[in-house]
């Protein structure tokens, strides 16, 4: 017998016949990504465990054997950072409870593959929230994919990214002993898991944006805020297509809203004119279009403090944008002072900037800048889309950004990238061209998210690691997997002998 049957069998004994498969057709369902440029891969097995304990037990029988694992949560990576070859995929959705919501103490414990709609859903009925919700995808993405993909989504502008309001985890690390720890003020086993710093040094952070490649998390600390009930959203368009301008009142709404900015997204020009193209309710007369879309949402716990602040706002946009209404390319959307805030807005308002003309799905390069870098590299990327425009899979469009979204201090995320037809004669040439426009951003200093296989490996290819720093991150991932077990390919990382150097990749001049 095989040691992939003996594994099976063994792992069957752990969750249960019914939640352990290696049927064609299961592993088809749970083969391939989001993006349009990954082939279609099939793990071994697909399990799908109940506790951590179970986990664990997976995690020692796979370093009996020798069969690397893949963590999985929704399965909504764009990346490549969800699927394996062979192998053993642990989907960890059945891991959804919550476990503690404390409300004195604002902090709740949850389980991994909980999804946020589901979280968000119980929290708001109590007057909480997370600040942050999770990816766009969030009625079915999960708290451990948004920490494993440091994730930015509704909310960050505030709130940050979603690392940013974790206390703490429970891991089970990749090793023999499939050993299990939690981190933050969890790791005194008196405490409760209220604060991340101060009981040890911050292992917590080993975890976060690793993309599954240091543990398995299957328990989250979390900080809980009180639910701001007033919350009011305007649209602004400037001038002219000025992306200093789009810097400054990013500036200047930072310094002079502070708290009460909750987001700010930027609509380019360029998208905002395809979505007019798009639109089939349309209006009569054309549309006025200059400039990008601000789009401003504040929130303040008493509706005379919100009035303040969309006043302070105006004054802020008044002479540099006009006020603006999405229907005026679209009769059918909502005025803004009719807006309300809804789960639904919160997980969808990122679609269609993923997949800006469908059924094209994009090779997304989100990464962060800092926000007066803006105009500079708009200009840079501009200069790498001319170059490379025949290298384009037929019919599809590049955009530097296809929104930009504000964070919590000086910089923003750059949600862009190129569209591609998920079929297997454009794979190739998409792949490559995702590469070289990854490690282009590299080089102007972009700070990827969202790692996966495609982007890990194209900041390795970009030589943007330090000898130092990859031998450190090689003895990091041993301490913690000493058989090369969790994630593999992931930052082009094969064994920890492999010389991750032959991956950099001289740009042709």
């Amino acid at each position: 017998m095989s040691k992939v049957k003996n594994a099976y069998k063994e792992i069957e004994g752990v969750v249960g016949s019914d939640y352990i498969t290696d049927k064609d057709f299961m592993k088809a369902a749970y083969s391939r990504n989001v993006d349009p440029a990954f082939p279609d891969r099939w793990a071994d097995m697909i399990v799908r465990p109940e506790s951590t304990e179970e986990v664990s037990e997976i995690v020692k029988i796979a370093n009996k054997y020798k069969i690397h694992m893949v963590p999985r949560g929704g399965g909504a990576d764009l990346v490549g950072g969800s699927v394996t070859e062979g192998g053993i995929l642990v989907d960890l959705t059945r891991m959804n409870k919550i476990i503690e919501i404390n409300e004195t103490d604002f902090y709740c414990v949850v389980e991994t593959g909980i999804t946020w709609g589901n979280l968000i859903s119980q929290l708001h009925s109590k007057g909480l929230t997370t600040g942050v919700l999770g990816p766009g995808s969030g009625f079915s993405a999960t708290i451990g994919g948004g920490l494993s993909n440091s994730t930015a989504g509704f909310g960050s502008t505030k709130y940050g990214l979603v690392p940013d309001i974790c206390l703490g985890v429970e891991v089970v690390l990749p090793n023999p002993q499939g050993t299990i720890i939690r981190t933050g003020a969890a790791a005194n086993k008196y405490a409760k898991p209220f604060c991340r710093y101060g009981v040890a040094p911050d292992f917590t952070g080993l975890f976060m944006g690793d993309v599954g490649s240091m543990g398995i998390k299957t328990k989250a600390f979390l900080k809980l805020y009180p639910e701001t009930p007033f919350k009011a959203q305007r649209y602004y368009m400037l001038h002219k297509n000025d992306y200093n301008k789009v810097y400054e009142l990013m500036n200047k709404l930072r310094k002079e809203i502070r708290d009460g900015l909750h987001d700010v997204l930027v609509v380019p020009l360029i998208v905002v004119q395809l979505l007019a193209g798009m639109i089939e309710s349309k209006p009569t007369k054309r549309p006025r279009l200059k400039g990008p879309v601000f789009s401003i949402m504040v929130e303040a716990m008493d509706e005379r403090i919100l009035d303040i602040y969309l006043e302070k706002v105006h004054e802020i946009m008044k002479e540099d944008a006009r006020p603006f209404e999405w229907q005026e390319v679209d009769t059918e959307a909502r005025l803004s002072k009719d807006w309300k805030f809804e789960l639904k807005y919160a997980y969808n308002y990122f679609n269609k900037y993923i997949s800006i003309a469908p059924p094209k799905i994009s090779c997304t390069t989100c990464h962060k800048i800092p926000i007066s870098d803006l105009s500079k590299i708009a200009q840079q990327s501009a200069e790498f889309e001319n170059k490379h425009r025949n290298e384009l899979p037929l019919g599809s469009i590049s955009l530097f950004a296809t929104v930009i979204f504000l964070l919590p201090n000086g910089n923003c995320v750059i949600v862009g990238g190129f569209n591609a037809d998920n079929v297997d004669e454009q794979r190739e040439k998409s792949m490559e061209l995702w590469h070289k426009k990854l490690r282009h951003q590299v080089k102007y200093g972009g700070v990827h998210y969202w790692l996966g296989e495609a982007i890990s490996q194209s900041i390795v290819e970009a030589d943007a690691y330090t000898p130092e720093f990859l031998k450190f991150f090689k003895d990091m991932k041993k301490t913690v997997d000493p058989n090369f077990l969790l994630s593999p390919k992931k930052f082009h990382m094969y064994s920890y002998d492999h010389d991750i150097s032959t991956h950099i990749v001289k740009e042709k001049e």
